[in-house]
């Protein structure tokens, strides 16, 4: 357990001393196998909230790998998707998408951390706000947009984390 810490901790990146840092957490009493599987596949899994403020849609055929590469569309009128690429991947530990157009230039990461009696989960988004109109509105409206909707977000995903984990359970239990 110790050296797959250590292998995640040397993979990440040093935000530049500009950057702003959203980061949010929760644990989940689950093996980090469960929750792995699903956290690597953030932004188009069965999971995702349905009336999430963006989504995310894979412009590269096969496995989610470094350099697979994403369109994020906004779901508000007259808003700009933006892009991203995976710059990181670590399938039980990390993965980490780098923004290549839209309002931030930066990075968001999912790390996960194996515990004694389950998994820790981090959400950061590591960035500098693009555009005029932007960066006025970040700090009044769209910081807060935002991170109500990372909540929101995490919220599912632990909801369909603890409901794999209970389906696990019960067919075990059946198999007694």
């Amino acid at each position: 357990m110790e050296q797959g810490l250590i292998m995640a901790n040397t993979l990440k990146r040093k935000p530049k001393s500009k950057d702003s840092v959203i980061h949010q957490f929760m644990f989940l009493e689950a093996p980090v196998e469960i929750v792995s599987a699903e956290a690597v596949t953030w932004g188009e899994s069965a999971w995702w909230p349905k009336d999430c403020l963006w989504k995310y849609l894979r412009q590269t055929d096969g496995d989610i790998r470094v350099g697979t590469q994403y369109v994020i569309k906004i779901n508000k009128p007259s808003s700009h998707d933006w892009a991203a690429e995976v710059t990181q991947l670590l399938p039980t530990r990390l993965i980490e998408r780098t923004f290549t157009r839209g309002m931030f230039k930066g990075f968001e990461r999912v790390l996960l951390e194996e515990k004694s009696n389950g998994t820790r989960l981090d959400y950061e988004l590591h960035f500098q706000i693009r555009g005029p109109i932007n960066f006025l509105l970040w700090p009044f409206y769209l910081r807060g947009q935002y991170i109500k909707t990372i909540k929101s977000i995490l919220s599912a995903f632990k909801d369909h984390t603890m409901a794999e984990v209970r389906r696990q359970q019960s067919k075990l239990d059946g198999s007694r």
